[in-house]
């Protein structure tokens, strides 16, 4: 009999796993697997589960029930433990981004079918330092607020939680000097400037809104690097709402450019500052990231063409209270 591997974060999505274990269990059972469960209970116990616990010969499908910070702890482990086997992703987190790129149904019985209906496939995924993502490594304004949102909050507002969070750091930021080098066709070059948020995205989307770089795909062995400049502080919001609406690559005040390789320096104070993976802390400057192409295998829907799905409720939520930070704060 095949072996199954289930594992979830029972608190991810405001507890949204937990009505559907049965019916996990009952399909998997019925596809001829015999289903392992293990619950979280702590960050970094499913990758350190994986590491302890989890081998190539015992296993022959892992699940994932969580949202991107679950899926990254994931393939952590299944990269320091050497496992390749194909992945089943549960995208029930408070956000999904790289669920929604992949096209992965959000929905438990359409992503369960996957197994039945879609194909595994392999996809990029990037390293930074001594760690791995699979959709975006962020640093600057913003980048704390998955990890600083408090619970209660995420349990109540959902990705608005998120939202509110990030409004507060709209009044209170600083500027990070950095260096980012980056070779392109072989040839290396350097941007170099006041940056107040860089995203390094392998997929298409943060914070549930799923086309900030809409050109990004995870099978293309590269990075979507969006580094938004120091500006007045009047025009932050302006300038990130269209950011968040994809429609930042012309604007003088956004560096936008794809690579493989890259090596971020923070020139002043870079302990002030913090680095995300995939919604968790992410490691401390310099920062050396590149792609490892084909990576990790995903079972996603066959007719998947990687071009993501388009939250708009998302998006007007967060512009909602853009509008209103402007006006309070006459901007």
């Amino acid at each position: 009999m095949k072996k199954a591997l289930l594992l979830y974060n029972p608190k991810a999505g405001n507890r949204r796993i937990q009505g559907s274990l049965d019916f996990i269990a009952n399909k998997v059972q019925q596809l001829g697997y015999q289903l392992t469960v293990f619950r979280s209970y702590a960050p970094g116990s499913i990758e350190q589960f994986i590491v302890d616990e989890v081998t190539q010969d015992d296993t022959d499908l892992i699940m994932i029930s969580g949202g991107d910070g679950t899926v990254n702890g994931c393939i952590n482990g299944m990269i320091r433990k050497k496992i390749d086997l194909p992945l089943l992703i549960f995208p029930l987190g408070t956000a999904n981004d790289f669920a929604n790129t992949a096209n992965i149904p959000s929905n438990v019985t359409d992503a369960l079918s996957l197994l039945e209906t879609g194909e595994p496939r392999f996809v990029d995924i990037g390293r930074v330092n001594e760690k791995y993502f699979i959709n975006v490594c962020n640093m600057g304004i913003f980048s704390g607020v998955s990890h600083n949102t408090d619970l209660t909050l995420k349990k109540n507002l959902g990705k608005l939680a998120y939202y509110v969070k990030g409004i507060e750091e709209l009044q209170n930021y600083e500027s990070m000097d950095l260096e980012i080098e980056y070779v392109v066709d072989e040839q290396p070059r350097l941007l170099q400037g006041h940056y107040v948020l860089v995203l390094i995205f392998n997929g298409q989307g943060a914070g549930g809104f799923n086309r900030i770089a809409k050109d990004a795909s995870i099978e293309d062995g590269y990075f979507d690097l969006i580094a938004i400049k120091d500006v007045a502080r009047y025009e932050i919001p302006r300038l990130f709402v269209q950011v968040l609406q994809g429609e930042h690559v012309s604007n003088p005040n956004v560096d936008y450019l794809k690579c493989s390789k890259l090596t971020i320096n923070c020139l002043n104070d870079s302990n002030q500052f913090v680095t995300d993976v995939d919604g968790e802390m992410g490691p401390k400057f310099p920062l050396n990231v590149s792609v490892v192409p084909y990576r990790i295998k995903v079972f996603l829907p066959k007719t998947s063409t990687l071009q993501g799905r388009i939250s708009l409720k998302s998006q007007d939520d967060f512009f909602k209270l853009i509008t209103q930070f402007q006006n309070k704060n006459q901007l």
